[in-house]
């Protein structure tokens, strides 16, 4: 989640129409001055709208790098646009003046503009500019993590477009739908679509414009990339992405690629390559006033000194980007900001204040999370349920007012049959209609029921998870503290003991993770848990002196809570036991870890290091360690056993364990 900010801005802002050249801005320089020239000592009529559209065109030529003059042209197309009452120059000037704001990190002016230029095409009425207006409107909404009404723009965009059959458009709002899922980290829905834009792009004729938003999906792809920590991936295509930006003076676009280069390039340890990417990227931003940017240029700036160890220039540039994060009031740059900050502040030895930035960390965290971000995200659900619902109501009604045009004239058919038999079928009738009523009411009866459950089961599910998310959090703060704790102790059996502390404490709190992210509520997804379980081991024991390779190997397998909780924690002191002993006088090796179903209640975990083995006289039986006392415990807890083994020049720890849940219900 650490590059969120910085990636979500830049793939919005990537999604703006191209620059045009400087000859061409020449022309309209010289058009705009022969215009004014002919406009002084005479009265502004309407036909002076060609003047408007000049100064417009102008300002869009100016607008991805050269914010100032862009804003300079479009105030003067707005101001004369009014006085001869043009309508359509003054929804395109707000609309340009819109975009300059939320290029500069004025997202709520930016908002203003927007809804001045839909409310004045509604009015002329444009329907391209006004789905264009509702488009960027649709992106300041996202910026300000306003999801419920980001998307009813973008979605009205698209609507529009498709009307228009405005193929191009359709692939742009496709974009920002991507950047939508990309918020709430659904990248296989995201590159979906991604995927699906790009493959209607290559259907249509090659031009600048349609290359250069093939340009930006293609970005936006390499975005996805470095969310899912795949830098090589992502740095291949943001190395191509970027000459076209540069080629077309699109310096905004530039500069947010340079820096996602830089992250990239630090998250692989280049960091001499990433100081240049980042470098160049806040020079960028310095030049168009990008206050967004240059906050988070600043903040990896301190990441790169951090990890070249020079801490007073770290917390120096983490600090400024911070300030200038919180002038715009950008929640999730803050957030990353104080994080930070926790961090230098406890490398430093500043723990008061480190203590202060963590503090205020997770106040933004629990903010963005709870009070902004949780709650849109769960109203976004609800909107797009009720959108699918709408639809198939929609879809349901017209069947059936087909079904009845059909009754309709089978009824005109037999008219005259029915009349002679009226006293029977007017009984029937009767019987009919109460039967049909009675009906009604118990369905009545049972649809309310099923809303109360229904409402319920959400109410219940909603407590559960930001029951896991407190947790989780709780437990956060312990390992933090230990973590403070450690800055203390010299004595090396003491620091050990906090580590292995540390790391149960995290094996819990993943748990939790897990549980509040998780679709289903009461399943851990294991294998995406094992993974951020050994991620955090690897960094705990290993550090940058090792080069142990973990192998994870686990089918599609989810446990409930009681399950979870004692597997986590078998795992967590099996790996932490080959770490600390295994590799004790070896600097490279491996650890398999592996989990297979015996069958529908019975599986086995084994895991497998490459490290010195057992030492002699070793007893499964009596172990001497805390951990593989626990580790035995904990195996009579799910139910089964534990035994160890050397094979091949390799330790083999193996676990039999069932599914608590399932061995439950089977015993009942």
């Amino acid at each position: 989640m650490l590059q969120k900010a910085i990636i979500v801005f830049c793939l919005l802002l990537l999604s703006q129409v191209h620059s045009q050249d400087l000859a061409t801005i020449d022309s309209l320089e010289q058009a705009v001055g022969q215009q004014q020239r002919e406009q002084k000592g005479r009265r502004l009529t309407i036909s002076d709208s060609v003047a408007v559209k000049t100064l417009n065109a102008l300002a869009r030529a100016y607008r991805d790098f050269e914010p100032d003059q862009c804003t300079l042209h479009a105030s003067k197309a707005l101001a004369l646009a009014k006085k001869i009452n043009y309508l359509h120059g003054q929804a395109f000037s707000h609309c340009l003046l819109g975009n300059v704001q939320n290029n500069k990190g004025n997202f709520n002016l930016g908002i203003g503009h927007f809804q001045q230029s839909i409310a004045l095409c509604k009015r002329i009425p444009h329907q391209l500019l006004l789905a264009d207006s509702q488009l960027l409107l649709g992106q300041s909404y996202l910026y300000l993590n306003n999801f419920p009404e980001a998307l009813k723009s973008i979605q009205a965009a698209l609507s529009g477009y498709e009307k228009l059959g405005k193929t191009i458009h359709i692939c742009r709002a496709l974009n920002n739908l991507g950047i939508l899922y990309m918020k709430q980290d659904k990248y296989d829905e995201v590159l979906r679509i991604y995927f699906k834009a790009l493959a209607i792009l290559k259907t249509l004729p090659a031009n600048q414009e349609s290359a250069l938003l093939a340009n930006t999906i293609n970005g936006n792809v390499a975005h996805v990339y470095s969310e899912q920590h795949k830098p090589r991936q992502a740095l291949e295509i943001l190395l191509r992405c970027l000459p076209v930006d540069l080629k077309f003076n699109r310096l905004n676009s530039a500069g947010l690629h340079y820096q996602a280069i830089g992250t990239n390039y630090l998250e692989l340890g280049e960091n001499q390559k990433a100081f240049e990417a980042l470098t160049k990227a806040l020079d960028l931003f310095d030049r168009m006033n990008n206050k967004s940017g240059q906050g988070d240029a600043l903040r990896y700036l301190g990441q790169f000194y951090a990890k070249t160890n020079n801490l007073p220039k770290a917390i120096d540039f983490t600090k400024k980007g911070l300030a200038l994060s919180t002038q715009i009031g950008e929640l999730e740059s803050i957030e990353f900001g104080y994080e930070n900050l926790a961090k230098l502040y406890a490398k430093s030895g500043k723990f008061d204040l480190a203590y202060d930035s963590h503090v205020a960390y997770k106040k933004y965290s629990d903010s963005i999370l709870n009070s902004e971000t949780g709650k849109k995200l769960i109203q976004l659900q609800l909107t797009n349920a009720f959108e699918k619902k709408e639809a198939a109501i929609k879809k349901e009604q017209a069947r059936k007012d087909a079904l009845r045009n059909i009754a309709d004239k089978k009824q005109e058919k037999i008219k005259y049959i029915v009349l002679t038999s009226m006293f029977l079928l007017s009984l029937l009738t009767i019987g009919i209609y109460r039967n049909l009523k009675n009906h009604q009411k118990q369905r009545q009866i049972i649809q309310k029921q099923k809303e109360l459950i229904e409402a319920s089961l959400v109410e219940k599910e909603t407590l559960l998870r930001e029951i896991h998310h407190r947790v989780k959090n709780n437990l956060q703060i312990i390992t933090s503290l230990l973590n403070m704790q450690t800055q203390e102790i010299n004595d090396p059996a003491v620091l050990a003991s906090i580590q292995e502390g540390q790391s149960r404490v995290q094996a819990m709190s993943l748990i939790h993770q897990n549980l509040y992210q998780s679709e289903e509520i009461n399943k851990v997804d294991v294998e995406n848990y094992l993974k951020e379980l050994v991620d955090y081991l690897s960094k705990m024991f290993e550090g940058n002196s090792k080069n142990i390779e973990v192998y994870i190997e686990t089918v599609r397998i989810r446990f409930d809570f009681d399950t979870a909780i004692p597997l986590g924690l078998i795992v967590n002191e099996l790996v932490s036991n080959a770490f600390k002993y295994g590799f004790e006088s070896k600097s490279k090796g491996s650890i398999h870890i592996s989990i297979r179903a015996l069958n529908d209640i019975d599986y086995e975990l084994k895991v497998t290091d490459d490290g010195k083995g057992l030492p002699a006289g070793f007893d499964v039986g009596s172990p001497k360690t805390l951990g593989l006392r626990l580790v035995s415990i904990l195996s009579k807890q799910l139910r089964g056993g534990f035994s160890a083994a050397t094979a091949d020049k390799r330790t083999v720890f193996t676990v039999l364990f069932k599914d608590i849940k399932a061995y439950n219900a089977s015993v009942d």
